[in-house]
């Protein structure tokens, strides 16, 4: 039985519409037995009072009929009056004359005769109702003083002038039954009224929030299966409708965000489509003019030492092998960007790259006028980097730091603990970038220097997030520009070193 009643409960807590109605009905039921116990109580009362106020008036009406006998001197006609009376009134049981000092003197029921069954009637002086002695509960009893009319006139004591009491005992039988005939109208009533006021329960929850979920629910589901076009709004005011517009308003973001997100991925696929051709390219450019550019930059050598005497020649093959170089510096950075190389992990000291790189600046010729400040945080931890790489991408931005100043300025490069990453700061005191320019300065190829190819800061990008890192930049309202990398610290318990394959 047990197992079975918590079946049953799980299964109606998890039904929305079972929650709310059997609260409700059970709230129902019990407003409406102690309506039904109420109404029965109080109109039982009332009708109990009505067939004493009628009871008391027919005693009074008997009571004078016995007065009127005993004064004729007839009282052996008593019984047969008494007898009369009980025959009379169909809720009447019996009627008896009991003397003053409590014993009943004459009764319809024989059985009564000389008992006495209320004791000392003396403080009764008036006609009053009671329980039936005995605890009888289905009589009442009506007691009314005989008055002695004779000895009333100079009497002053209340036993002077009460010859006797007169007992009548009521059924309650016609009052039990109107009570009970009271009870099964308003509880048929009362179940009546639940069952149609459960019905309307039923129908405007299933209208009003069961079907609206329902709808929502569907939605939902359609949603999920991938159809974001669907609505759940239908109009309503209520807050099922504002929760559908909601859902709607969200349907919609997810809509505009499903297209950018396509077309974020669809311009990488076009790039990672373009550097796959720049792959395939740079490797056959490699192959077909890295030789016969080292050949050509060998006979430009030779040259420039056969015409050493004549300055205006020798300055036009400076001018070639300047261009050579170039060319195959730009062969180079095409191939690293296309092909990069495994990068070496390895706890890495960022400090003292940092000093590495600063070194090279100093040796530099268009740094010569700069002042270089290396703010170093000391006690920085080490970050799982490659040591190369990293300062490949120091060294990017230092000469690009030192390009934008014209060899006059102060290059600040900072390093610092920040929200557990390290931080490095390269800033010059530059002219800053141009606003136009700074959506493009990550993209590959894009550059503003007569001798760039574009690929640098592209590169740079690439290698710090692949070490797991960021890069930024600001251009602060005085001037100049401040590059940020920021590097994960190495866990404890990496190995000392181990070798990662870049994805072209």
């Amino acid at each position: 039985m047990m197992p079975f009643l918590r079946q049953l409960w799980r299964s109606l807590a998890s039904s929305l519409r079972a929650r709310i109605l059997l609260p409700t009905a059970v709230l129902f039921a019990v407003v409406l037995a102690a309506m039904v116990v109420a109404a029965v109580q109080v109109y039982g009362a009332d009708m109990e009072r009505g067939l004493h106020d009628r009871a008391e008036f027919f005693a009074g009406m008997i009571t004078s009929g016995v007065t009127n006998v005993m004064l004729q001197g007839t009282p052996e006609q008593l019984p047969e009056m008494l007898a009369m009376v009980a025959r009379h009134r169909a809720d009447l049981e019996t009627v008896s004359v009991i003397r003053g000092d409590g014993e009943v003197r004459v009764s319809s029921e024989g059985s009564l005769v000389g008992t006495r069954p209320w004791g000392d009637l003396r403080k009764i002086s008036g006609i009053s109702v009671f329980a039936a002695p005995g605890g009888n509960e289905g009589q009442y009893a009506v007691l009314q003083p005989i008055p002695n009319a004779e000895a009333c006139a100079g009497c002053h004591g209340a036993e002077s002038h009460v010859n006797g009491w007169l007992d009548l005992r009521f059924t309650r039988a016609p009052a039990l039954q109107l009570k009970a005939k009271l009870g099964h109208t308003l509880a048929f009533s009362a179940t009546v009224a639940f069952v149609v006021l459960l019905a309307i329960a039923w129908w405007l929850q299933g209208r009003e929030s069961i079907a609206p979920l329902r709808r929502l629910v569907g939605a939902m589901r359609q949603a999920e299966s991938g159809d974001l076009a669907v609505r759940a709004d239908n109009g309503r005011p209520d807050e099922l409708g504002v929760a559908a517009r909601g859902f709607d308003a969200m349907l919609a973001a997810l809509r505009r965000s499903q297209a950018e997100l396509e077309a974020f991925y669809r311009e990488r696929m076009v790039r990672a489509d373009r550097f796959a051709a720049v792959g395939e390219l740079a490797t056959g450019l490699a192959h077909e003019i890295k030789n016969p550019l080292a050949g050509l930059s060998g006979a430009l050598e030779l040259l420039a030492e056969d015409l050493a005497a004549s300055p205006r020649q020798a300055e036009m093959v400076g001018e070639m092998r300047h261009q050579v170089a170039r060319l195959g510096h730009t062969m180079e950075s095409l191939l690293s960007f296309a092909r990069p190389p495994k990068a070496r992990l390895r706890t890495t000291d960022v400090n003292a790259t940092l000093e590495k790189v600063l070194f090279l600046i100093r040796q530099q010729r268009k740094a010569a006028s700069i002042d270089v400040r290396p703010e170093l945080g000391p006690g920085l931890p080490a970050v799982l980097a490659d040591p190369n790489q990293l300062e490949q991408v120091f060294l990017n931005l230092c000469l690009n730091a030192c390009q934008a100043m014209n060899g006059e300025g102060a290059l600040t490069v900072r390093s610092f603990l920040s929200e557990e990453r390290v931080t490095v700061e390269i800033a010059d005191t530059g002219p800053g970038i141009p606003a136009d320019l700074r959506p493009h300065l990550f993209k590959p190829f894009f550059t503003t220097k007569r001798e760039g190819n574009g690929l640098g800061l592209a590169i740079s990008a690439r290698i710090v997030a692949e070490h797991g890192g960021n890069i930024g930049y600001r251009c602060p309202p005085g001037g100049g520009t401040v590059f940020a990398i920021t590097l994960q610290q190495a866990r404890p318990g990496q190995g000392p070193e181990r070798a990662t394959e870049h994805a072209a």
